[in-house]
């Protein structure tokens, strides 16, 4: 029986060893699992990080292009000005003389699509596509309306609207034109096609999934890259996301998000900014399906690793099992052997008892 035990106890003790490995190729894989699950959440993080700062780089790149266009487009509506109360204060305005003068200043200018002057009934008088005696009148748009309201308008920038000679989407950009004694004149304009408006946001590289979008002081659409759909469907709705949506009534300017399209309901980085003092914003979104592209390899290769070194602990087990197993039956067949033997003492030649 002594001998039996001591068998026994040879046996566990290396059958200890055996599930110490086991125990140690378990922690090993948990641990492996936790780090790659730790890393590919960090490179997921990092990755949207850096799409939200591009986005956020391509708002203001595009705001301050809008913003310097605005200026310069305002400049010459300030000259335009300049011009007509000059003629009105050497004679009156002389018709051939001012849409001369405009038609250099439109010269300046590729990319409006006309500068024009109408009196103070709305009759659009003078300008880049003005016949002599027009009928075509712009009394009823809104900026008309306030610069006749208001001395103090500043710079005012249209809805979206058809041309009334033109019959293109334009945004208008008008002055308030005063007569000598302070009264009003009428309005100095400048149209932007829709179109420029797209074709410079389409110079951007946003990805396939990627979009740009101009929109006005209450998030309507102006303008948008790609375009997806007729301009006279576009033009005008507001689908954006909850996210945005409390944004702005939170009062923000520019922000930093994520989420899906309210258009197309595609995953996106987005941003967007204010332009200038302008009832305009710039919204950029970056598509998670373009900017995830490199994480989704690393994700790939990662887990692929990870799978791996799990396959070949595994194999390493299943041996150390295989062995164990083998252990087992062996010191199961010397004890059976050892059931059939006496234990008699080598110098003493006596029998050994259970208590030695």
């Amino acid at each position: 029986m002594a001998v039996q035990s001591v068998a026994m106890r040879h046996f566990d003790h290396r059958m200890g060893g055996i599930r110490r490995v086991f125990g140690f190729l378990l922690v090993v894989n948990l641990l492996v699992l936790a780090f790659t699950v730790v890393i590919l959440r960090w490179h997921l993080h990092r990755a949207e990080e850096d799409a939200g700062r591009t986005a956020q780089n391509l708002t203001q790149v595009l705001d301050r292009q809008l913003s310097g266009d605005l200026q310069r487009i305002d400049l010459a509506l300030f000259v335009l000005r300049g011009e007509l109360a000059r003629q009105m204060a050497t004679g009156g305005i002389r018709d051939a003389e001012l849409n001369a003068y405009i038609a250099r200043l439109f010269a300046q200018f590729p990319e409006l699509s006309s500068i024009r002057t109408a009196n103070a009934e709305g009759r659009i008088d003078h300008g880049i596509g003005v016949q002599p005696g027009s009928a075509f009148s712009v009394s009823d748009r809104a900026y008309f309306a306030e610069a006749r309201r208001n001395p103090k308008a500043g710079l005012l920038i249209s809805e979206p609207v058809v041309g009334r000679i033109s019959g293109q989407w334009v945004i208008i950009l008008a002055r308030r034109i005063d007569r000598l004694d302070g009264g009003f004149a009428g309005v100095a304009y400048a149209a932007i096609t829709l179109d420029q408006f797209t074709q410079a946001m389409s110079r951007i590289d946003l990805g396939p999934h990627g979009t740009v979008t101009l929109r006005g002081g209450q998030l309507d659409i102006y303008a948008k890259y790609p375009v997806n759909k007729a301009l006279g469907q576009m033009v005008g709705r507001r689908d954006i996301s909850p996210t945005f949506q409390a944004l702005f009534r939170q009062g923000r300017t520019s922000a930093v998000y994520k989420a899906r399209g309210g258009v197309d309901g595609v995953e996106r980085a987005f941003a967007f900014a204010k332009v200038g003092e302008h009832p305009l914003y710039i919204h950029v979104g970056l598509g998670s399906e373009d900017y995830l592209t490199r994480w989704r390899t690393v994700s790939r290769w990662s887990w692929s690793l990870a799978g791996l070194f799990t396959l070949l602990t595994s194999g390493l087990a299943w041996l150390l099992h295989r062995a164990w197993k083998r252990e087992r039956e062996r010191a199961r067949e010397e004890v059976q052997e050892l059931r059939g033997l006496l234990p008699i003492c080598a110098s003493c030649k006596k029998i050994r008892d259970d208590a030695g």
